[in-house]
């Protein structure tokens, strides 16, 4: 009876920590910075952005380089590297990191894990 009892609980943890991983509650900050993004990026996207973005593009990349996997889901859903390489190449053409982030861009990822699946150059 004991160990019966000892399964279901472990069960149920398991159950419980499964709906809190799915649930993904996080800070304002970062629904904040998301939405931040998304924003900017639509802004990017109809050419209504402006130099003075650059401080809510810089705010909200650094809050969201600190989400990872939270990161990749935005970069792969509306394109957020690119998007930012485009307002840069707009507004700050002689910017430092533009070299940089314009090889990070065209690289694009096809999971979430970076794992690059499909073409995988000439067979010999």
């Amino acid at each position: 009876m004991d160990t019966v009892i000892l399964w279901v609980g472990l069960a149920l943890l398991v159950a419980l920590l499964t709906f809190l991983n799915q649930k993904q509650v996080y800070s304002s900050k970062v629904k904040k910075a998301y939405r931040e993004l998304r924003e900017l990026t639509a802004k990017v996207r109809t050419g209504q952005s402006e130099a003075a973005d650059l401080e809510g593009w810089e705010t909200s990349l650094a809050e969201m380089e600190k989400h990872p996997n939270e990161f990749n889901k935005l970069e792969n859903e509306i394109g957020l590297r690119r998007a930012f390489v485009q307002y840069l190449e707009r507004h700050y053409p002689q910017d430092a990191r533009l070299p940089d982030l314009q090889e990070a861009a065209a690289y694009q990822k096809d999971s979430v894990w970076g794992i690059k699946i499909g073409d995988y150059g000439p067979r010999k």
